[in-house]
């Protein structure tokens, strides 16, 4: 006879995936296997947990990105902390201080940081 098929609560998981959690976390949370969450995954969305927590991150990482800028903008509350709000850009939405560039040559891959400061003509 097979084992019953175990379930968990999407509604639980999509909600611990808008922040950056681990596989771990999720499945500890849920009471579940590791292997269960990815399985179910796989079954209904044809992509990896992996992939899943990249999409359900999407929507936090847009209303950090709209935060941001209603407070470049001077729309920010009376107490703005804009280096959490720095930390969590970078963290969650794929901020980053400097933008890189990718140079290709001779079967070569080198990664530089781009600094329009230090531009050489």
């Amino acid at each position: 006879m097979p084992m019953p098929r175990a379930e968990f609560s999407w509604k639980a998981l999509d909600a611990m995936l808008q922040f950056k959690v681990t596989l771990e976390y999720c499945a500890d949370y849920l009471k579940v296997s590791r292997d269960t969450i990815m399985r179910r995954i796989r079954e209904e969305h044809d992509m990896s947990f992996t992939e899943y927590a990249a999409i359900k991150r999407q929507r936090t990482a847009m209303r950090l990105q709209q935060k941001a800028i209603e407070m470049a903008l001077g729309g920010e509350e009376k107490n703005p902390n804009p280096t959490m709000m720095i930390f969590a850009l970078k963290n969650l939405a794929g901020w980053a201080d400097k933008m890189e560039s990718t140079v290709e040559g001779s079967g070569m891959v080198i990664n530089m940081a781009y600094d329009p400061d230090k531009r050489t003509t």
